[in-house]
């Protein structure tokens, strides 16, 4: 890689993900659950869940109540996948006593370049200045969903699947994570190749926790810009931007 290109992968915001293009919104992970229950408890999931159905019965809005952590605010600049998967675990119950730093200081660490689909390559707390020429500190989502089994989670990829099918998924109360890319902006594509796959320099992991069917939108917890409403288009462009530069191993 040219000193050029290292200097600009890391003119970024002070959390940069420095992600690979195949894996960078074409990975999505659905986190599988049930959240329906017959109890009055109101911790339980279904009171974190608010859902409106149209004339005919069925589904048309759902918002699922997840955590907000910003992971800025805890120091973890390059922890957005994390930083989402602990969001989700508050949604479910299952965060264990253990807060986002906790969960975050439990990743299997494989160190600097090392490979992601094994654990964390490099250090989630590092400052985006303190990054290493050429080091890339992201988990993919193959690493991160072993992980989030091990915290009692049920998972699905929903690699390659269309947005139909990711919209039916948060309509039937199911979380999904996203890698997308700040502020959904245009991928920032370099042509490095790292583990066979091209880098994305503003790559970003959010979770879509909620829809509505009639406003086109879907709703999303951003673990450095909070929680908002955003249109279905621009969430599918940067899903199909990204998606086209898929590089197989």
């Amino acid at each position: 890689m040219s000193t050029n290109k290292k200097k600009r992968l890391k003119k970024k915001y002070s959390l940069i993900l420095l992600f690979i293009g195949f894996l960078a919104v074409f990975i999505v992970l659905e986190f599988v659950f049930n959240p329906k229950n017959d109890g009055n408890d109101k911790t339980t999931i279904a009171s974190k869940t608010f859902t409106k159905t149209d004339n005919s019965g069925k589904c048309d809005y759902v918002l699922m109540k997840t955590g907000n952590i910003n992971q800025i605010k805890i120091g973890a600049y390059q922890a957005c996948e994390t930083v989402s998967l602990y969001n989700a675990l508050v949604y479910f119950g299952k965060t264990q006593g253990q807060s986002a730093e906790d969960l975050i200081n439990d990743l299997p660490l494989v160190g600097w370049g090392g490979d992601p689909d094994s654990g964390y390559a490099g250090d989630p707390w590092t400052a985006n200045e303190d990054i290493p020429d050429g080091g890339f500190p992201t988990i993919w989502p193959e690493a991160l969903m072993a992980f989030a089994q091990s915290k009692g989670l049920t998972v699905a990829n929903l690699s390659g699947q269309s947005l139909d099918v990711i919209k039916a998924s948060v309509l039937k109360e199911h979380i999904v994570e996203m890698w997308v890319t700040i502020d959904f902006a245009t991928p920032a594509i370099t042509y490095t190749d790292y583990y066979g796959h091209e880098v994305v320099a503003n790559t970003h992991a959010v979770l879509l926790d909620g829809y509505d069917v009639k406003k086109k939108e879907f709703h999303v917890t951003d673990p450095i810009k909070g929680k908002y409403w955003l249109d279905e288009a621009t969430v599918g462009a940067i899903y199909g931007s990204v998606a086209k530069f898929e590089i197989l191993k």
